[in-house]
């Protein structure tokens, strides 16, 4: 049988490089163990410059590798002179240039076949503002929020200042087109708002002022599936420990005693098969494919009212990640989850071969 030769695309230049690496860790391990495909690891560092590594690469033997080109006259890429065979990508780049659809509409040019959402679907749940209005649209119950730029923070505080307390404190502030929680910060207190949007502001051009609910239930999905059938996986609880109010940065990523995943949640039967729908639905909204992970708050005194929170087209994929241990406890074991991925991957690029491309 011929094998699949899957290029995994990990780095890149978002302030999530490192999450990345370790997503890629696991998902090459996995890849490299399966004979039904022959591992391409690409690794662009934080300049941007691609090069074709191997497993090494994650044992601390990180050689400079074979420097990767995109010949667009070809329209292939190229390292050490040699068209790469690339059958399928897996793209584990989180956060900018890789899970906000620019990685995926290099990927389409080139007619590769890649796991994931594609062009529309990255750049619009990348959009927190956006995908709350898609998910809203889709009967999802959201929380109120407010959007500022840097103009508005510089000549409008006062606005800004004034439509936070309309909402209530404590707030969340988050950079609107990013993740892993990076710039995010819980603002108890009006003195406290102007930093905290201050420094969101450094990681985006835009930042959202959310209402909070304060020591909020952190409820996670993953879905998996095509346009026409996604299945949602059981429901997960994440909680914070120690010093953490909430899954942050350091939580997630630097203490390893940060938080406590629960699989199923402690939810009723109804609330538990709600916000399964809900996942569902929101993926549906955005046009996903393949795989996505949807975040959600519960009111701790009232597990009925739950909201949205967000959608993550790349979810994390260490051996530690929400999206894959959501989906073991489901019943999909991490090997078989990769697979399922690439399959969705190859069957979506068949179909659109199937596509015509001239009228008559």
């Amino acid at each position: 049988m011929k094998k699949i030769n899957v290029a995994v695309i990990f780095g890149g230049k978002s302030v999530e490089h490192e999450v990345s690496v370790e997503s890629a860790r696991s998902v090459c391990a996995i890849i490299s163990r399966d004979p039904a495909y022959r591992l391409l690891p690409v690794y662009i560092d934080k300049t941007g410059r691609w090069s074709a590594k191997d497993m090494n690469f994650f044992g601390g033997k990180k050689k400079a590798g074979r420097e990767m080109t995109y010949n667009a006259s070809k329209n292939a890429f190229y390292s050490g002179g040699k068209r790469l065979a690339i059958d399928a990508a897996f793209s584990l780049i989180h956060g900018n240039t890789g899970e906000d659809g620019k990685l995926q509409g290099l990927l389409e040019l080139a007619g590769i076949p890649y796991v994931g959402c594609d062009v529309l679907a990255s750049a619009l749940a990348m959009d927190k503002k956006l995908s709350k209005t898609a998910a809203e649209l889709a009967g999802l119950p959201v929380l109120k929020d407010a959007v500022v730029t840097a103009k508005t923070f510089r000549k409008k505080f006062r606005a800004v200042s004034a439509a936070a307390a309309k909402m209530g404190y404590p707030v969340f502030v988050k950079p609107v087109s990013l993740g892993s929680s990076v710039g995010v910060v819980k603002v108890k207190k009006p003195g406290e708002l102007k930093r905290a949007v201050a420094y969101a502001l450094k990681f985006d051009r835009e930042v959202m002022i959310e209402k909070g609910v304060d020591r909020a239930r952190e409820i996670v999905c993953g879905v998996l599936g095509d346009w026409e059938n996604a299945k949602a996986s059981l429901c997960g609880e994440v909680k914070p420990r120690g010093k953490h109010e909430f899954y942050d940065y350091e939580a997630k990523y630097v203490d390893n005693d940060g938080m406590r995943l629960l699989i199923p949640a402690p939810l009723s039967k109804a609330v538990s098969e709600k916000i399964r729908e809900y996942a569902s639905k929101i993926f549906m909204a955005v046009k996903g494919y393949g795989l996505s992970r949807v975040d959600f708050f519960i009111n701790p005194e009232n597990e009925k009212e739950v909201y949205f929170c967000e959608i993550n087209t790349i979810p994390g994929f260490t051996s530690h990640s929400l999206y894959p241990r959501l989906w073991e406890k489901t019943g999909v074991k991490p090997g078989k989850l990769v697979a399922e991925l690439i399959n969705l991957a190859l069957k979506r690029r068949v179909f659109k071969n199937g596509l015509r491309t001239e009228r008559g």
